[in-house]
């Protein structure tokens, strides 16, 4: 059900508080990792990148993989330029 503010929307990952503690400790370990690697700047920022995506994963309550599903279905509530909503649905299926 809706208030009228935000359209209903299935969150992509249900991850419970075991999860992510433990996806908070992976972001911990990685965060750990991009530290000791910082000798290698390309390798250190990608993986600093990769360990904040989870620690902020951890903390919302959202899996780092349904990022993609998520961006498009924000990209989707928003109309065209005309304002008009799409139907994105198969023409001959």
């Amino acid at each position: 059900m809706t208030d009228g503010r935000r359209p209903a929307r299935a969150r992509a990952c249900g991850a419970g508080r075991g999860e992510r503690i433990a996806q908070a400790l992976v972001g911990l370990l990685l965060a750990a990792f991009a530290l000791d690697s910082l000798d290698q700047p390309l390798l250190a920022g990608a993986v600093g990148a990769f360990a904040a995506l989870v620690l902020v994963g951890a903390v919302r309550g959202w899996c780092p993989g349904s990022l993609p599903m998520l961006l498009a279905a924000r990209r989707a509530e928003r109309p065209n330029s005309h304002g008009i909503p799409e139907a994105r649905q198969d023409l001959l299926g």
